[in-house]
């Protein structure tokens, strides 16, 4: 317990200078990037990512198979972790065959009403899929780091990921104007971080890419189908939810503002959400030994996740205006920007609060509670969406997705409560 009190120390610490970094950095730089390119090419740029936020949506569940496994030594790390490398290789045989054939047929995945040319739509959607591709096996890489308690390395990546992102549009818009370039940085800063992480691994870890049987690989996929509902729920609704918004919408400049929203509130409940995130790995391997000292460990991190929560809900109500006019927005922009992002700060906040419980039902393998407490976010949402028919789709989209989420975090609440009541009732 006291190596585990650590090792959250550690992500603690090293998570809030992250947030708090990119925080600075945003502030300082996104503004003069705004200024200098434009809020659409921005908003292409911010396109071009929506693909790299997919790929934890078609991943089938595989990340967080390999927690678990991991923790559970019914076969070697190796072995998990090579499979899940052969089933991801797979999916993107599968992926890049798809593509192709929506290409040959000329299927326009961006929507022809996009303010865009066809030129540059065609290297956005080529780069854009290689980004996919390469976070996909990216994201294998910070699985395994996580699951050998060293997520600390993946948040420190992060850290410098976003900082070097604006930096370099900064320095580049001194230079040129071309929209491929910017198309570009984000896939190139990608492949920096995945070779940092893939050199990370192979010093630092015992991890090899050995021979698999069909056996094991099931077993793998098995798991990870195990996993895939809730996946697809926890991963799909943000980047459906913004194609969906950039297909109504067809305007990057609006859409910029839309996915400015998202950064800014993820930024900020990012705070809370690095006391949970560890935790993952830790419930896999300790749950089941010391049941009860893990709901104390998560009932303490709760209550200080409510704290940081009121903090942050407080100081963006009285000083975020104020911050978000460095961004040098027109007036109109600013008040939709500051409303938007209040609420999404509201609505992620409260559920990032109660995030520990939903990462001990994963951790406890309580999977189809798990797929059901957040299966309540697109239910829900969808529900609201049209019932807030006279709205602006903008608020459309970002109180239907906040109620949903408000909900579910109670749910998650109270599944939390009953569950561990319901178990010292049997233990009694």
């Amino acid at each position: 317990m006291e190596n585990i009190s650590k090792y959250l120390k550690k992500n603690f610490l090293i998570s809030t200078s992250k947030t708090l970094t990119v925080s600075l950095v945003t502030l300082l730089l996104l503004p003069l990037i705004i200024k200098r390119v434009g809020l659409e090419l921005y908003g292409i740029v911010s396109l071009t990512l929506l693909f790299s936020g997919v790929s934890s949506l078609i991943d089938l569940g595989l990340s967080k198979a390999v927690i678990l496994l991991s923790g559970e030594n019914k076969i070697s790390e190796n072995k998990v972790v090579s499979s899940a490398l052969y089933i991801n290789l797979f999916i993107i045989s599968i992926l890049l065959i798809i593509f192709i054939v929506l290409q040959m047929l000329s299927i326009d995945i961006l929507g022809s009403d996009l303010n865009l040319d066809e030129q540059n739509k065609f290297i956005l959607l080529n780069i854009g899929f290689s980004l996919l591709v390469l976070m996909l096996l990216n994201n294998l890489c910070r699985t395994i780091l996580e699951a050998k308690y060293m997520i600390h390395i993946v948040n420190l990546t992060l850290t410098i990921y976003t900082p070097l992102l604006y930096l370099t549009i900064f320095i580049i818009s001194f230079f040129t104007n071309q929209i491929v370039v910017y198309i570009l940085i984000p896939f190139v800063l990608t492949l920096l971080m995945f070779l940092f992480n893939l050199s990370y691994i192979k010093i630092k870890t015992t991890i090899k890419i050995v021979r698999v049987n069909k056996e094991t690989i099931k077993y793998v996929l098995k798991r990870s189908f195990a996993f895939l509902n809730i996946g697809l729920i926890n991963s799909m609704i943000m980047p459906l939810m913004r194609y969906i918004f950039i297909l109504l919408v067809a305007d990057v400049g609006l859409y910029a503002l839309f996915d400015l929203s998202f950064k800014i509130a993820m930024l900020a409940n990012s705070f809370i959400l690095s006391l949970a995130t560890p935790m993952f790995a830790v419930f896999s391997k300790e749950i089941k030994a010391n049941s009860e000292k893990m709901t104390k460990v998560s009932y303490k991190i709760f209550y200080v996740s409510i704290a940081l929560f009121l903090v942050i809900i407080i100081g963006y109500y009285f000083f975020g205006n104020y911050f978000l006019h460095f961004l040098n927005l027109e007036r109109n922009d600013t008040n939709l920007l500051y409303t938007i992002t209040f609420g999404l700060i509201l609505s992620l906040g409260t559920v990032a609060i109660v995030e520990i419980f939903y990462r001990y039902f994963l951790g406890n393998n309580q999977l189809t509670k798990a797929f059901l407490l957040k299966l309540i976010v697109p239910v829900f949402g969808i529900i609201i969406f049209f019932v807030l028919k006279d709205l602006e789709l903008i608020y459309r989209f970002i109180y239907a997705y906040s109620i949903g989420l408000f909900i579910s975090a109670i749910a998650i609440f109270f599944a939390f409560v009953f569950n561990n009541k319901w178990k010292k009732t049997v233990e009694i």
